[in-house]
This record gives C-alpha cells, sequence and structure tokens, in this order.
C-alpha cells in the first residue's frame, strides 16, 4: 500500500500538483570517499552511518559546524544525507548504511537535523516549510531540530581515520548516538586500513541512542504528522 502511495506522490511532483516549493539547501555537501589514495592533503577520512525510524519522503539532512564557524555560513556547515529507498515497502531506514567522506582536518559538532530547511536550524528551532499540495499552498512541519555547544563532537585529523559512528533520528525528534556495528564497520575500514585510527569520540550521556530502532511512519512520539 506504501508503495502505491509513493507512485502516486511521485506521479503529483511530476505533474507538479504537490511539488514542494523550492528550497535552499544549506552547507557544503560532504564529499564521498572510496579508497585512501584519494584524500587530499590536510584532510581526514570519516566513516559514519545515518539512520531514522521516522519514514522519509524527502533526505534526512546531519548539519555539522565546524569549531569556531557559524551556522549560517555555508562554508562552516558540512551536511550529510540519507534517503528512504525508493523502491522499499516502507521505512528502509531503520537499516544502517555506513559511508566513508573526507573533510578537512578540524573539529565538528553536531548543529541540526532537518528535511527540507532552508537553514540550519538554531538551537532548539525547528522548520516549517511551504507546500503546493493539490493546488493549494500549505505550511507543514518537518522533522528537524537545532543543538547546542553540548551536541555530539567529531574530531577530523589529517591523514588519518575517524569512526564517526551512528547517528539516528528518532520517534522523539532527537538524533541520539551508538556505534557502527563491527560487521559493518569492517566492510567500509578495510579499504582505509594503511590510515592510523583517530579516536572515536564523546557522546554526552543525553545523546547516546536508549532504544533499539523500530521503523515508524510519519509521526513521532508527540503526535505531530510530517
Amino acid at each position: 500500500m506504501r508503495y502505491i502511495i509513493q507512485m502516486v506522490l511521485v506521479a503529483l511532483w511530476l505533474t507538479g500538483l504537490a511539488a514542494p516549493a523550492a528550497q535552499a539547501d544549506p552547507g557544503t555537501p560532504a564529499e564521498r570517499l572510496t579508497r585512501a589514495s584519494q584524500l587530499d592533503p590536510g584532510h581526514g577520512a570519516l566513516i559514519m552511518s545515518i539512520r531514522s525510524e521516522l519514514y522519509l519522503d524527502e533526505p534526512l539532512t546531519l548539519y555539522f559546524v565546524r569549531e569556531g564557524g557559524d551556522i549560517a555560513s555555508d562554508a562552516d556547515v558540512v551536511r550529510f544525507k540519507r534517503r528512504q529507498g525508493f523502491f522499499a515497502f516502507g521505512n528502509d531506514t531503520t537499516k544502517h548504511k555506513v559511508r566513508a567522506y573526507q573533510l578537512p582536518a578540524g573539529r565538528y559538532r553536531l548543529a541540526a537535523h532537518g528535511m527540507d530547511c532552508p537553514k540550519v536550524p538554531a538551537p532548539e528551532e525547528r522548520c516549517l516549510i511551504d507546500r503546493n499540495i493539490m493546488g493549494s499552498k500549505q505550511t507543514v512541519a518537518r522533522p528537524s531540530r537545532g543543538y547546542g555547544e553540548k551536541a555530539p563532537i567529531i574530531e577530523v585529523v589529517a591523514g588519518a581515520l575517524t569512526n564517526g559512528g551512528d547517528f539516528a533520528l528518532t520517534a522523539r525528534n532527537t538524533v541520539e548516538w551508538s556505534r557502527i556495528p563491527p560487521e559493518h564497520w569492517r566492510s567500509q575500514a578495510a579499504r582505509f586500513e594503511k590510515l592510523p585510527e583517530a579516536e572515536i569520540p564523546y557522546i554526552p550521556g543525553e545523546f547516546m541512542l536508549k532504544y533499539a530502532l523500530n521503523a515508524r511512519s510519519y509521526r513521532d512520539d508527540a503526535g505531530r504528522r510530517y
């Protein structure tokens, strides 16, 4: 049934009847990395995973701001995305999807998560977007939240490999962290075995994943429908 709904929505988007209003895409996309020899001078390799127990009808974005940077500056913000499988029956984003990236060396703090956000949300801020639904303009909520200075920090070391862990959007509309399972870590890290490993980031207790993820639909624990 969900697959049929997906197909109907795609058809509507193609005809412009339910197309989202054009939104800015804040930050700079994280650059994917497939082998150690691709690493640029002054950069480090980062392996991390993004998951969600909420159904994603658009890509989920995690925003990290470089230490000393400003979330309003695209040059200071790096973004990572996770998409719902187009042909998936139901929510497949509770599964780990581990990817490798290269970033300039430095410390990066989790600044926010969001979907279709026109800017990086400030601490505790959430974003609304305008959508054209069947010819009518409507303002809708998206899963989103900004985080303060106590959010997790990932340190990327030049010429080294950092295990960033797994960041999961929960039905509490919070992003929480856990370790990448060994089998998933090995499948990516084997390609970077010549690089020394940097330390796993320190994660404050309030950001540790509290429960196993369960596939959910569009509603969070507060009854908000996205």
